[in-house]
């Protein structure tokens, strides 16, 4: 099931094999480190050589640049780490699920998936009847918002599912504080209780959502609320966690049960198929089995198997008319699940006016 245009990227074999660094001539070297740098993922092959013992055996520009790769991987997580402290110090004395999302979750599961990440932003979730005591906490304690005009300002509050960003002027990290992990006007929107519910303790008396569900919650952002266009960071962290947790036989067996629940089907689909197809992801059969019936029509499937892989990576696959095609018929379908025609058009509309004016 391998796909022909990914097997020739080298960041992608790489990834898949780190061990191919031990014999990689210049010219390589050169390629995979470009590659990397704009898929953000140079950090993660340093990681990689470190885990299997072969980083002293790199040529010595290659280290260097790794160590620094290392630095700034090890820092920004450390800054996670803090702001974390910060925004729990913040909302002390507050009763209700504190959920760390994305990074800070992964961050905080210790997964392979954070070795050698750069974490910029905090990603947060609680109930969205508690969202406005939140805010007033994170305003009172020195953050403040990072959208100012009145209409980004109005379009988050009421179609969004989040909060505008809030920057503390000290540490400058931004947070995202979410009351649902999809936008209200997508078109697929999940019972958000029964993902409060199921979120399990974590470290420093926040929550994060279980296994199954943060795995979820990656499929729906990048297959459902993303454009999917250089997305590999994304694709190899949910093909990371299919390996980790998939070491479990339960979490195959509630995978699907649950998107069936959630109404992540589609999305999940998409997520097993390209990783099995670019990552080579050790996915059980009868799992497949179980989501090919939520494929869509072959029409479909044919044109996003022709559009996906060749966009995954900055660079990759596709050039010209072929990959302008797909970058854009990509990037239409996911503004399509996330709001209705009308609204959007309203939406991009407004947001160009805004640009010409110079107030966006």
């Amino acid at each position: 099931m391998a796909n022909p245009i990914t097997e020739r990227n080298i960041l992608i074999r790489v990834l898949k094999n780190p061990n191919l660094m031990e014999n990689l001539g210049v010219g390589e070297w050169n390629e995979l480190l470009r590659e990397a740098k704009i898929s953000n993922l140079a950090g993660r092959l340093s990681a990689d050589a470190e885990h299997i013992g072969i980083k002293e055996k790199l040529p010595l520009k290659v280290q260097n640049i790794f160590k620094s790769y290392d630095y700034s991987s090890r820092s920004s997580q450390r800054m996670i780490r803090w702001e974390m402290n910060r925004v729990k110090r913040a909302l002390v004395g507050e009763d209700y699920k504190v959920i760390l999302l994305k990074g800070a979750a992964y961050i905080a599961k210790e997964l392979k998936c954070t070795r050698g990440r750069l974490s910029v932003d905090l990603d947060i979730l609680v109930e969205k009847n508690k969202i406005d005591f939140a805010e007033d906490k994170f305003l009172r304690h020195g953050w403040e918002h990072h959208v100012e005009n009145d209409y980004d300002q109005k379009f988050y509050r009421e179609y969004s599912h989040e909060l505008p960003p809030l920057v503390h002027p000290d540490r400058q990290i931004s947070i995202d504080v979410h009351h649902s992990i999809l936008p209200v006007t997508s078109r697929v929107y999940p019972d958000m209780t029964k993902l409060v519910d199921a979120a399990v303790p974590s470290v420093g008396g926040f929550y994060t959502f279980s296994n199954v569900d943060i795995v979820l919650h990656s499929v729906v952002h990048l297959w459902q609320d993303g454009e999917v266009r250089s997305s590999l960071r994304n694709l190899l962290e949910q093909h990371d966690m299919f390996e980790e947790f998939g070491k479990d036989q339960k979490f195959w067996d509630a995978l699907v049960p649950r998107a069936v629940e959630l109404g992540f089907t589609r999305a999940l689909y998409y997520a097993l198929r390209y990783c099995k197809m670019i990552m080579g992801t050790n996915i059980p059969a009868r799992v497949m089995k179980n989501i090919d019936q939520y494929a869509p029509n072959g029409l479909i499937r044919i044109l996003m198997d022709w559009m996906v892989p060749g966009v995954i990576s900055p660079t990759l696959g596709s050039t010209g008319l072929s990959r302008w095609l797909s970058m854009n018929g990509l990037y239409i379908r996911s503004h399509w699940l996330r709001m209705p025609p009308f609204m959007l058009a309203k939406h991009l509309s407004t947001k160009m006016i805004m640009r010409i004016k110079g107030e966006a």
